[in-house]
């Protein structure tokens, strides 16, 4: 605004000057006089003719219709003639990307991480998704999405094989002699139970009255031998001592009679395939009548309750590490910085072709005063400045042309 009234002022102060040395030529008949009033009118001829032409481009001058108002008639070529031009020249792609390969995206991204907080806000921002997201995921859609998989490798599972595996197994001496030898010691811990002992007793008690009964004899057999309910635990507790002492050694009378008949068990085939049938029984009811999707989600339930924290104290520690390499390492800096120029190519080559389309609806959506405005005020100074040159180069012009004329008649008088 400022450049157009400095030209208006120029335009005025020509046609002042053009009118007051003009009168003073004419009274005075002097050179200068005459010299500086060629000069203002062509600088005011010019100014004008300049004004017109700029005017014209943006509206009508002096109401004049004819050729005027160039930008609101010519519109949708202009329009597209811009849009072109964004999209093969100021925007093309290799002006884009020569512009991004001049810059250092590894050094934005380090100051950001190391002088504007960016590494705790990526911790906390990644900390925040990753609980929210496993906070709010549906464990029973997960679950029913792993439940055919599931069902299917369970259904695969040669469980009847294993088993008789580890019936194989299991027939070893050394083998046998390891699983009596781990069982006893539970064995003698649950015999010596309180809960059990007690109800020993009380079953041999309830024996021996229903042995005895009304047979004196037999009361007076029991009382001659001290044979209370006391004493009768006693002794079955030392019995059960003595065995249990046998099968943790490995040997003695009741240890090789349990090997007997563990070697006769699983010997055994018929015994053998009514183990196997068993197993494949029950696996095939778990697999036609289990509710394999309820666990999943249960089993995904208590997994993520228990082990969340962890979960994301480990995404916080990778996090960091990730940070600390990218910080030191000046090779993954570097692999950075070409990562973001291979996004930002590939970016453009799938969108670039978009830009003149984009461009073109964006003015589209304008109105012709609008348009003109904007338009306008981004030139405005350039074409005010064209409005003083040409007042400029007019009274220069108009100046050199007084003086040859003056020249000329001197010459031919």
């Amino acid at each position: 605004m400022r450049k157009k009234g400095l030209a208006t002022a120029v335009l005025a102060a020509s046609a002042a000057g053009a009118a007051g040395f003009g009168w003073l030529a004419s009274v005075t008949g002097g050179f200068l006089p005459g010299l500086f009033a060629h000069g203002c009118l062509a600088a005011t001829i010019g100014g004008l003719a300049d004004w017109f032409a700029v005017t014209a481009i943006f509206r009508k001058p002096l109401g004049i219709s004819y050729r005027t108002e160039i930008l609101r008639r010519n519109r949708p070529r202009i329009m597209r003639a811009l849009a072109e031009f964004s999209g093969s020249d100021l925007l093309s792609r290799e002006h884009v990307m020569e512009s991004l390969s001049k810059q250092d995206f590894s050094d934005m991204l380090a100051r950001y991480l190391t002088e504007r907080g960016g590494r705790e806000r990526i911790c906390a921002l990644a900390d925040a998704i990753f609980t929210h997201g496993m906070e709010t995921l549906d464990m029973r859609g997960v679950a029913e999405v792993l439940e055919p998989s599931v069902r299917r490798v369970f259904s695969d599972m040669r469980l009847d094989k294993m088993a008789g595996d580890a019936l194989d197994s299991a027939l070893s001496r050394e083998t046998r002699n390891h699983v009596l030898c781990a069982l006893t010691p539970i064995a003698r811990k649950v015999w010596r139970s309180g809960d059990l002992q007690d109800m020993l007793l009380a079953s041999i008690g309830n024996i021996r009255k229903a042995y005895v009964g009304d047979q004196t004899m037999r009361a007076s057999l029991f009382d001659m031998e001290e044979l209370s309910d006391e004493r009768l635990l006693s002794r079955l507790n030392d019995y059960v001592e003595t065995w249990t002492a046998e099968l943790e050694a490995g040997e003695g009378e009741l240890f090789v009679r349990v090997s007997g008949w563990l070697d006769n068990f699983l010997w055994d085939g018929e015994q053998r395939e009514r183990i196997m049938s068993s197993v494949r029984h029950w696996q095939a009811g778990q697999v036609e009548g289990a509710d394999i999707a309820g666990r999943l989600t249960r089993g995904l339930e208590l997994l993520r309750d228990n082990c969340l924290l962890d979960w994301r104290q480990k995404l916080r520690g990778y996090l960091e590490h990730r940070i600390e390499v990218f910080l030191s390492d000046a090779e993954a800096r570097a692999s950075f910085n070409a990562w973001v120029l291979r996004w930002f190519d590939g970016l453009l080559a799938a969108h670039h072709a978009e830009l003149p389309q984009m461009m073109e609806r964006q003015l589209a959506r304008m109105t012709d005063d609008e348009l003109v405005e904007l338009v306008e005020t981004r030139v405005e100074d350039d074409l005010q400045m064209i409005r003083i040159n040409g007042a400029v180069v007019g009274s220069v012009v108009g100046m050199l042309l007084y003086i040859l004329t003056m020249a000329a008649e001197r010459m031919w008088a």
